[in-house]
């Protein structure tokens, strides 16, 4: 019952909360789509309420009064696209010409709305975040929520000896890209912590070995060798590069303890990918994409139809996956939809090495938060990349949050000197609602 009222409030705050502060609906959507309450209290909420529908209608109405000028919401926007900006919108009306070009549309539609759904939101969160604080709670709300989640899989484990989650995944997603997902946690967690001047700050924390444990829960070793080999990106951005070394270590030191007999197995099997049928598998849907890819090279075969024809190319079975991101995005969209996704991810790359630079000439908490989020945005985002290259997570939407994230990070530095500071002037009301003012 508790979390039925608790739903119940976010979504007023969402909704009915945008008349005071449209960012509140960009918030409480976020919170919605990383955490997923459908999936983590399935058995408290009634079925067939899509609550952040509600959400989102609110907040797209809310920035179409802003664009017209019924609120001062967009005073701070740009008016001209960023390389990120504008290669991520060219993406996506792209997208929709490769829906119109598919060979099965009834297949690719599903995946077209969860496409649509992606960048519309997007766009509508672009109009509404007016400075860096905004985007630091987006990363905090996110960091919290994958914690929240590792938290219920760790309970459900020591207390009920429960391992569903590398059966059944989490929230529509498989144990594979639920491992991913909690494993982009971990550096959000790390940064905040870092960016964090109040006590509370030792909770982000203490949800690092946590988030860490439910990684090795989920069975994925894509999501393991993600963190590892980003592992040196994250000491590299640390302002305290000595103690995560040594708290590294630790974790290694620990991780047989912490890791059962089945999931050692399970990860030792990443050095014998000859041996492992599962490898094998993905090394012929991965060339059968790129020979899908290279035969439509502008269009693709349309939003998820690889899957179509992967057998055809030479993967092992009907139906099959091509289980990388980029492939995937190759054989559906095209290279041209690629040279798009990949154009997006550099002018993120780019804006995040831009903030860097700003945070550097500062000095104090201020610096320090700015630096942390840039950070923590860059790492996670590293994990997802790394991990892209064995999963195929076209709408998975955390990303694309980071993504969006990290492409208004520079610009609002730019554009808004008095917020790089993250104080806002106070108005009626504080915390959330003074950010949001």
């Amino acid at each position: 019952m508790k979390q039925y009222v608790f739903m119940v409030a976010l979504t007023l705050l969402g909704t009915v909360g945008v008349v005071v502060s449209p960012f509140l609906g960009v918030a409480v959507y976020y919170l919605f789509a990383v955490l997923r309450p459908q999936a983590l209290w399935q058995w408290s909420l009634p079925p067939g309420i899509t609550w952040s529908y509600y959400v989102a209608i609110a907040t797209m109405i809310a920035a179409l009064c802003s664009l017209a000028g019924f609120r001062n919401a967009s005073r701070h926007s740009q008016r001209r696209l960023t390389l990120a900006q504008g290669a991520f919108a060219a993406f996506g009306l792209w997208v929709g010409i490769s829906y119109l070009m598919a060979r099965d549309q009834f297949v690719a539609y599903p995946w077209f709305l969860e496409y649509a759904k992606i960048f519309v939101m997007c766009a509508v969160s672009a109009v509404l975040i007016l400075n860096v604080r905004q985007l630091w709670i987006l990363l905090t709300i996110s960091a919290l929520s994958l914690g929240y989640i590792a938290c219920d899989i760790n309970i459900l484990y020591f207390s009920q000896g429960y391992l569903g989650i590398c059966l059944n995944g989490y929230g529509g997603l498989d144990n594979n890209g639920t491992g991913l997902m909690l494993a982009m946690g971990v550096p959000l967690c790390l940064f905040a912590w870092e960016g964090t001047t109040h006590w509370w700050r030792w909770a982000y924390l203490g949800l690092v070995p946590v988030l860490l444990h439910a990684v090795l829960m989920t069975y994925s070793r894509g999501a393991m060798v993600s963190l590892l080999v980003t592992a040196p990106l994250i000491v590299l951005r640390s302002r305290h590069r000595t103690r995560i070394v040594w708290a590294g270590l630790a974790l290694l030191v620990m991780l047989p303890f912490l890791a059962g007999p089945e999931i050692r197995a399970r990860f030792f099997t990443v050095s014998k990918y000859e041996e492992d049928g599962s490898a094998q598998s993905r090394f012929q849907s991965w060339n059968a994409a790129w020979h899908i890819a290279r035969d439509n090279p502008i269009f693709g075969v349309g939003v998820r139809n690889a899957n179509l024809f992967s057998h055809q190319y030479g993967a092992d079975e009907e139906g099959r996956t091509i289980h990388n991101q980029y492939l995937q995005t190759a054989a559906d969209t095209g290279f041209v939809g690629l040279t798009l996704y990949m154009a997006g991810l550099a002018g993120v790359w780019l804006s995040l090495k831009r903030t860097r630079r700003v945070a550097a000439a500062r000095q104090g908490p201020d610096g320090d938060r700015l630096h942390a989020l840039a950070a923590g945005i860059e790492c996670s985002l590293a994990v997802f990349c790394v991990g892209g290259m064995f999963l195929s997570l076209d709408v998975f939407e955390l990303p694309y949050l980071l993504l969006l994230l990290g492409a208004q990070i520079a610009p609002l530095c730019e554009a808004c000197p008095d917020t790089l500071a993250m104080r806002i002037a106070p108005r009626r009301g504080s915390g959330l609602l003074r950010a949001t003012a």
